[in-house]
């Protein structure tokens, strides 16, 4: 207290001028309508621009939460697209079960996305690797489809607690049944370790005439995948002399090159599957 009082007798003056600066423009600003527009403004603009300044700063730091939220969102519109249609049907059985096209009395979903990012993957080696921050506390398991938002990526290899590794289209350990969209004729699809742009359909019958530009998709004869996932479209059709069947060049529709966000595909039919395939 008494270093304020002395403080205040030191530099009296000093106050009092400011005090009256002060209440003489507050008169000009309330009794001026010009003045008091202009400083109204000039105050918005300065206020507007610290809080922009300020929303940009702590926005920054938010991406990744907002990030991970429109990837949980997407997640959850995808899984809508992986449904199963039935419809219960009268009959002289009234437990039987009919799959329907036309009217939908329940909706059962066939596959579930979960969201991982991309922490690191390659592109220039002959077994590539990409790595997720998900892993089994997150639902991901081995054996596991994966997708981004242009279609098949490849399939879970090994899952920690936290972390999962993936066997993407461009390894040459990879394989998946595929088929031509329009004829649906299928084969067996590959890569040849050159480009991370190209895969290679194999194994599709000679009779056939393919179009450049047709849609490569996923076959759904196996568990991994259901029908329909876009792998890629025809670039080149390669004929072998003497062969009964050609070989396509598939241009991807991933951009390896640009992975950032995934979705893990949880196949809910998956085990009964397996179970009728291990009782055959």
């Amino acid at each position: 207290m008494y270093n304020l009082v002395k403080f205040i007798l030191k530099y009296h003056f000093t106050i009092l001028f400011i005090f009256l600066e002060f209440l003489a423009l507050l008169l000009i600003f309330q009794n001026n309508a010009y003045q008091k527009v202009k400083f109204l403004n000039t105050s918005n603009h300065i206020t507007g621009s610290i809080f922009e300044a300020q929303a940009a700063f702590t926005g920054y730091f938010k991406l990744k939460d907002v990030n991970d939220q429109l990837a949980a969102e997407n997640a959850m519109l995808k899984s809508k697209l992986f449904t199963i249609n039935y419809q219960e049907i009268p009959s002289l059985t009234t437990d039987t079960l009919y799959v329907s096209d036309t009217v939908l009395l329940d909706t059962v979903p066939a596959l579930k996305n979960y969201p991982a990012k991309v922490i690191s993957n390659s592109i220039n080696k002959q077994l590539n690797i990409v790595f997720i921050d998900k892993g089994s506390d997150h639902f991901f398991y081995e054996d596991m489809g994966v997708v981004n938002q242009q279609g098949v990526v490849g399939i879970v290899k090994e899952v920690t607690k936290k972390y999962a590794t993936i066997t993407p289209i461009i390894n040459r350990d990879f394989n998946i049944n595929a088929k031509i969209k329009d004829s649906g004729y299928f084969g067996n699809l590959t890569w040849d370790g050159v480009s991370p742009i190209y895969a290679q359909l194999n194994d599709i019958p000679n009779h056939i005439q393919p179009k450049i530009g047709d849609t490569i998709v996923t076959s759904g004869y196996s568990q991994i995948f259901n029908e329909g996932i876009i792998i890629g479209y025809i670039d080149k059709v390669n004929e072998l002399p003497g062969k009964s069947f050609i070989n396509i060049n598939v241009r991807l529709a991933v951009e390896f090159g640009n992975l950032n966000y995934v979705y893990g595909l949880e196949n809910f039919i998956k085990a009964e599957l397996d179970s009728l395939q291990v009782e055959n």
